[in-house]
């Protein structure tokens, strides 16, 4: 309403606002609810971030973080540019888009001939690391090993071998991006490839993105696109419609985004939810033809993402040291709060959410 985002209110004002704006319109949906009729017992009501709850969230958080099931790490995540933040997978809305794919040539560094790939997303290029090849691909085997040039930054990345490539798909070769990519930053991980970031978190191209640094990413698109095909390195577009993933917070096009964030290591907790569904108190689905897809979501569930770089919600309960940078993840902070820094994260909104079954019943308290 007054035109400021919360950075010019900063952190403490921005809460302190909307704190408020939580009073005035619970006063509100209170009010239509007596209008409704409805005489409630309102020493019983809750809210996502009363002092019970954050403690169960709180609780939660640290019992995970001792069993090895929360961890932080670097890691591609959803980025919405607009918000700047991280987010969920279902946070993520897929909207078909009419969009291209742009055929390159990667030269050979022996000068011995080029290799084609084809992206949809060519500003990423400028962050590639290497050419993915099946191993098995007659065309490309005996190029595994060797280097190409990639075009406008000059840099030399290898041409590697890899089963995660389709040889039927496009040309059967693959640019490498693994700071841009989630299938990209696993290929990566196995071949030990650099990730180099060429973004900035508000979508802008950063230094790695040399004489593109400060453009939007999609003007840079078009500017790249334009050099490319200057240098005779692009040599077709192709009107492509594919499925883009918009932010449901802002509408913005969600990026694929390396950055250091706080997961849930899904695989144990998915692993023993797919056991429970072969014994006889399993769960029961109705109609039954959903316990496929409860299986399929399980067996190829990924880590789940739960920090926000948010203000308004359960702020995460981990601490660093000002000094050496050590890490606390307790209920409270250390006893000498002053030498430690909170976390700026909070909870993706769906990690209290699901604790609201027990901690409106005042867990972890005994109330019984």
């Amino acid at each position: 309403e007054e035109g400021k985002s919360r950075y010019d209110l900063g952190r403490e004002k921005f809460l302190e606002e909307t704190w408020k704006w939580k009073e005035e319109y619970a006063d509100f949906i209170r009010s239509q609810w007596a209008k409704l009729g409805l005489g409630l017992d309102y020493s019983r009501e809750r809210f996502t971030l009363d002092e019970g709850l954050s403690k169960a969230v709180r609780e939660v958080f640290v019992k995970l973080y001792e069993k090895g099931l929360i961890y932080r790490g670097e890691y591609i995540i959803n980025w919405d540019p607009a918000t700047k933040t991280a987010l969920s997978d279902i946070e993520v809305i897929y909207k078909d888009v009419q969009g291209a794919f742009y055929h390159m040539s990667y030269p050979l560094t022996d000068g011995s001939g080029s290799i084609e790939i084809a992206t949809t997303r060519p500003e990423t290029m400028l962050g590639d690391t290497a050419v993915a090849v099946h191993p098995e691909d007659e065309r490309y085997k005996h190029l595994i090993g060797k280097t190409v040039i990639l075009p406008i930054t000059n840099r030399e990345i290898p041409i590697v071998g890899d089963d995660y490539v389709d040889m039927e798909f496009g040309s059967g070769a693959v640019k490498i991006t693994p700071a841009h990519d989630p299938n990209d930053f696993e290929l990566g991980n196995r071949h030990n490839l650099e990730r180099i970031l060429v973004m900035n978190e508000d979508g802008t191209m950063n230094e790695n993105a040399l004489q593109y640094q400060g453009m939007d990413r999609f003007e840079c698109r078009k500017k790249l696109v334009k050099d490319l095909q200057d240098a005779g390195v692009l040599f077709k577009i192709e009107d492509h419609m594919h499925s883009v993933g918009h932010s449901e917070r802002s509408g913005a096009v969600v990026e694929p985004y390396l950055s250091t964030q706080w997961f849930v290591r899904m695989q144990p907790l998915a692993d023993a939810a797919i056991e429970l569904q072969k014994k006889e108190e399993k769960v029961n689905f109705v109609p039954d033809r959903f316990e496929k897809t409860y299986l399929h979501w399980m067996e190829n569930i990924r880590d789940w993402c739960i920090s926000r770089q948010l203000w308004w919600g359960h702020r995460i309960p981990a601490w660093y040291h000002k000094e050496t940078g050590e890490l606390h993840v307790g209920l409270e902070a250390p006893e000498d709060s002053e030498n430690w820094e909170q976390d700026t994260d909070v909870l993706d909104t769906w990690f209290s959410s699901a604790l609201w079954p027990f901690s409106t019943m005042g867990w972890p308290d005994v109330t019984a």
